[in-house]
């Protein structure tokens, strides 16, 4: 699956679009767009810009700034900021208006012990579903996907691509609930990954990909379950605080 301005919004119930500055200027190219379709734009459009480093956690999200950026009205941009604030991805406070989510090494561990979880039992039950390895062709067409996208060196597509892969392992498990829960997850995910893409090379994730798929197809459980393991261990190793604090400090000078 090659990632393209379609299949972007293919995960997480709205993935982050390609960029910044793509992704702004892809919601003009696809105006007109019914009220709701142009409130999931604008919300893609924000976290993509989260992801390629528009805005760094705890920023100010302005919303006449983000309307203009976009070329819309306000409307949509503010059940937009809503909407992410309902899942987790923009936080309110009195006074100071709508920010982006903080990002703290505690809070990025508790996160990925969830999504362990998830994909770890995604693994188990795509496994006891019937039809070979046809049953994992959609997550190989994902890995092809990340593979390019890495080619292109934009951390947003590497962002979405990565998201497409592990929302695919989940679709996989046939489990409707689970993949929900991980889409509900999805957004908070890009926006740590954002963090955690700026650069660093994808090509090591590329090759966890390949080798949990490689279990898969083998119908290797433990071995699936291990890849996973090791390819979401690197959270553990980079410190998203101090990455946040050189990004700002280079912000300002």
């Amino acid at each position: 699956m090659v990632v393209t301005p379609r299949n972007q919004q293919a995960w997480v119930g709205g993935a982050p679009g390609v960029g910044a500055d793509t992704a702004l200027s892809e919601i003009r190219r696809l105006l007109p767009v019914q009220p709701r379709t142009m409130v999931e734009q604008a919300a893609e459009a924000i976290v993509s810009g989260a992801a390629r480093g528009a805005f760094l956690p705890g920023d100010r999200l302005v919303e006449a700034e983000i309307a203009r950026d976009l070329g819309i009205s306000r409307v949509p941009v503010r059940e937009a900021l809503r909407l992410l604030e309902s899942q987790g991805i923009v936080n309110s406070t009195p006074y100071k208006g709508m920010r982006l989510m903080d990002v703290t090494n505690a809070g990025v561990a508790a996160l990925m012990r969830v999504r362990l979880a998830l994909e770890t039992q995604a693994i188990s039950e795509a496994l006891a579903q019937p039809g070979g390895p046809a049953r994992f062709t959609r997550l190989g067409q994902a890995a092809e996907g990340y593979a390019h996208a890495a080619e292109t060196g934009d951390p947003a597509l590497v962002v979405i691509a990565d998201g497409v892969f592990h929302q695919e392992l989940c679709r996989a498990s046939g489990n409707a609930p689970l993949l929900a829960l991980w889409r509900s997850l999805s957004r908070q995910l890009a926006v740590v990954w954002g963090l955690g893409r700026q650069g660093r090379d994808p090509a090591p994730s590329g090759r966890e990909h390949t080798a949990l798929l490689q279990a898969l197809l083998a119908g290797d459980k433990h071995g699936a379950a291990d890849a996973l393991a090791d390819h979401m261990s690197w959270h553990q190793r980079f410190d998203f605080e101090a990455v946040v604090l050189e990004r700002r400090g280079a912000a300002v000078a």
